[in-house]
């Protein structure tokens, strides 16, 4: 059964190289397509050099639509979400060690 969801994500830190090699390398680990979503650009997930180019659009305070499409969407939705939600606070407990 084909299956869409979709999650919105608030960036709290900015995401490093390391954080968003590992979405994409999680992301390609799904069979559903995954797109990330943000005024009015929409790319595909599981291509690095993609990802790393909408990444230098992105502010910290934007927020992001993931969208999964697919037989594992609500897996791979769930699961990257919190993917990143674990970089962003990981970014920002090195942020306040270094203070």
């Amino acid at each position: 059964m084909k299956n869409v969801e979709t999650t919105t994500i608030n960036l709290t830190e900015q995401l490093s190289m390391n954080s968003l090699m590992a979405f994409v390398k999680k992301a390609k680990s799904f069979n559903s397509h995954v797109s990330l979503y943000r005024n009015g650009h929409s790319i595909n997930a599981k291509n690095l050099t993609s990802v790393i180019t909408f990444n230098l659009t992105v502010k910290e305070n934007d927020s992001l639509l993931l969208i999964a499409d697919g037989e594992d969407a609500t897996e791979a939705s769930t699961q990257l979400e919190e993917l990143l939600q674990n970089e962003m606070d990981s970014a920002k407990e090195e942020t306040l060690s270094l203070m």
